[in-house]
């Protein structure tokens, strides 16, 4: 498994060739649609990798399944994965090319994890307190996981909040065990 640092390179120049063609949130598009394809079917990954496959052929197998054309950055950007064997890189693409728009347009991505729905009032509360904290337009990317029982976990990058009722009973219970 490669690092994310080489796939924000690999996408750093798929956005910089998207954003001079026009087609930064075609190649976006594209890019969200094809992930479901390549977690759903590994065998497309052996395909792509196999030796003696022309790279049209290989190139038209992902157009056919995307049900589209691919927009000029990301054939470009299989094409050059195909040939330096990152493969794996087109798992993590979108996710990663999400993180460079936002980059780019000084918008930080706050996942939040709630027990149910969060109201919209509560939700603009918590936009408004992470902004103030971060100094940046906050997008909430909401997700509902029954486990974390109550309360709210808020993972930005590499940083993770954790106000949730399943938190503190594991971190009472790590104090428990380590007496």
């Amino acid at each position: 498994m490669i690092g994310r640092s080489v796939a924000r390179r690999y996408l750093a120049a798929s956005l910089e060739a998207a954003e001079r063609a026009g087609l930064r949130d075609e190649l976006g598009r594209q890019l969200t649609h094809l992930r479901p394809i390549t977690e759903a079917a590994p065998e497309l990954v052996r395909l792509l990798a196999h030796p003696t496959m022309r790279l049209e052929r290989k190139l038209a197998a992902v157009e056919r399944l995307l049900g589209e054309a691919l927009v000029a950055p990301l054939r470009d950007l299989v094409a050059l994965l195909i040939d330096n064997d990152r493969l794996e890189v087109l798992r993590a693409a979108a996710d990663v090319y999400q993180e460079l728009v936002d980059e780019a347009q000084g918008v930080v991505r706050a996942h939040v994890t709630t027990a149910m729905p969060l109201p919209d009032d509560q939700a603009e509360r918590l936009r408004a307190a992470l902004r103030g904290w971060l100094d940046a337009d906050v997008v909430l990317d909401p997700r509902v996981d029954p486990q974390t029982i109550g309360g709210i976990v808020v993972a930005v990058g590499d940083r993770t909040l954790d106000g949730s009722l399943r938190g503190r009973l594991q971190r009472i219970r790590a104090r428990i065990v380590a007496d």
